[in-house]
């Protein structure tokens, strides 16, 4: 071989090694990262009517007052890990499954704090 052809080889080999350094250079485009309120599940609506047994849970819990009646009356039940699972039942719904930690006294007791509540909330 001649040097000429050396010499016009050895650029090729230079050229394709950097152009695959450039590429692994490059990066993607930073993608926009989501704000904590995007990420947060939306919140349920607050009811229309009174809070009742018959209220979705998650309804009750849209009220501050109503959330404070179940932690009171029903200790746990918002912190419970199935809480996501059950949360669009009604008390009355859950009471079947709830393997008799539901009892009829205790919906009795939530229900008059229920009543109580609305009470005072119509009042205002």
């Amino acid at each position: 071989m001649t040097p000429k052809r050396q010499a016009k080889r050895t650029p090729q080999p230079v050229a394709v090694g950097l152009l695959l350094l450039a590429g692994c250079a490059s990066r993607p485009a930073p993608q926009a990262q989501p704000t904590p309120n995007e990420l947060a599940p939306p919140l349920a609506p607050a009811p229309a009517g009174p809070l009742t047994l018959n209220t979705s849970i998650e309804a009750i819990c849209a009220t501050r007052a109503g959330k404070a009646v179940l932690d009171r009356d029903l200790p746990g039940l918002t912190t419970r890990p199935e809480f996501a699972m059950f949360k669009g039942m009604t008390l009355k719904q859950l009471q079947p499954m709830s393997k008799g930690h539901l009892t009829d006294a205790t919906l009795a007791k939530v229900a008059s704090d229920l009543a109580a509540l609305n009470t005072k909330t119509a009042g205002r």
